[in-house]
């Protein structure tokens, strides 16, 4: 059995690194109120901010993005958006806590598809009109892009400075990257257990290490292994020309996709991960591992969220032949709560309706999973 892990932010998170986008936000707002300090203005394609008199120290003792914005408006600093996509992120994230970047950007793609096909269906208008107003909307379409760009930018910044903060390896992390491969048997309709035991002195056939993550966290694990060569920066790496970073969405089977590709408008796709995937042949080298006859795997996740954004890549896995167990490394939230059952309500999205059955052969049941240890020093 060959086992295939799945790696993604929540790594980094369990070492300590602050990696999240809600992290990134902040950071953001802070570098950008910190520029205020010399000057009462700050603007950039994003957002801007005039301050009134006060200097703004530092967001380290805020927690949330809403204690921050109160702090601003306490201390007479305007934020003004310069663009609906990013205000909507920081509202998102204010009001929830919490925020997918690259889903937000696909619902603004989907808004702009509706706004399109709105106008060609209004039979009142003469065709000059209708084209004015395209015109419009592929301008803000352009607009949408540009600002996207700008983010990753800042998002890539970002995430080089958080990558080089010191983090120690954790001994129960490496066990599971390196650990035996477990045995499951399949009988009739459901998973019936055989036998869990590590298979002690005899190794998995191959792994292979599918990181969605811009860091070197799992590099550290593998490096001078017999499994080095057997990571995948399926999103590219910073700094790395060779392989450029993937940001944008990849959900072929949304029923607006569709119709979003039938446009012909080249600026729609732009950031549509599967088009990006073709820059390198990582994505051929995963196909690779699990097409192969008689190739059965194991796919584990260690902090991947199975959200939408991944959606194509992790279908062609999911569903795949040789699939033959998901297990996943859940987060415990605290002593009562873990997310393993979201987990499973995400991973149910990338099923085709017609597979569902064999969803629930694959995932490994709650009581034989496990969470995903966690830096003792956040615990």
């Amino acid at each position: 059995m060959n086992d295939l892990y799945l790696i993604g932010n929540g790594f980094d998170l369990a070492h300590g690194l602050e990696t999240s986008y809600n992290h990134f936000l902040l950071w953001y707002l802070n570098d950008s109120l910190q520029s205020c300090n010399s000057k009462s203005f700050f603007n950039d394609k994003l957002i801007t901010i005039q301050r009134d008199g006060y200097q703004y120290s530092s967001l380290e003792n805020y927690g949330s993005l809403k204690e921050l914005l109160g702090e601003m408006k306490r201390m007479k600093f305007s934020i003004k958006y310069n663009h609906d996509f990013f205000k909507n992120i920081v509202e998102s994230y204010r009001d929830y806590k919490w925020v997918d970047i690259e889903y937000e950007y696909y619902m603004a793609l989907v808004n702009r598809f509706k706004k399109l096909d709105n106008v060609e269906n209004k039979i009142e208008w003469d065709d000059s009109r209708k084209q004015n107003e395209k015109e419009k909307i592929n301008k803000d379409l352009e607009i949408l892009n540009d600002c996207f760009a700008f983010i990753l930018n800042k998002l890539e910044e970002y995430l080089d400075f958080a990558r080089k903060k010191p983090f120690d390896k954790n001994k129960q992390i490496e066990e599971i990257l390196f650990e035996e491969t477990g045995v499951y048997l399949l009988g009739g309709d459901e998973l019936i257990e055989k036998e869990i035991e590590k298979m002690y002195g005899e190794s998995s056939e191959e792994k292979l290490f599918v990181c969605f993550n811009y860091t070197f966290t799992l590099e550290r694990y593998l490096k001078h292994s017999s499994f080095e060569s057997n990571l995948i920066y399926i999103h590219g790496e910073l700094d790395e020309p060779s392989n450029p970073v993937i940001f944008g969405y990849g959900d072929e089977m949304d029923p607006f996709y569709e119709k979003i590709e039938n446009l012909n408008s080249n600026e729609f796709l732009k950031n549509i991960k599967s088009f990006n995937y073709f820059k390198t042949d990582n994505y051929q080298r995963v196909l690779r591992f699990i097409d192969g006859k008689d190739r059965d795997f194991t796919v584990k996740i260690l902090g991947h969220s199975c959200g939408l954004s991944d959606r194509i890549l992790l279908n062609t896995i999911f569903e795949h032949d040789n699939c033959r167990h998901i297990k996943i490394y859940y987060y415990q939230k605290n002593k009562i709560e873990n997310d393993y059952f979201e987990k499973t309500q995400e991973i149910s999205r990338h099923f085709n309706a017609s597979s569902k059955g064999e969803m629930r052969k694959k995932i490994v049941p709650f009581k034989r999973s496990s969470s995903l240890p966690q830096n003792p020093k956040d615990n």
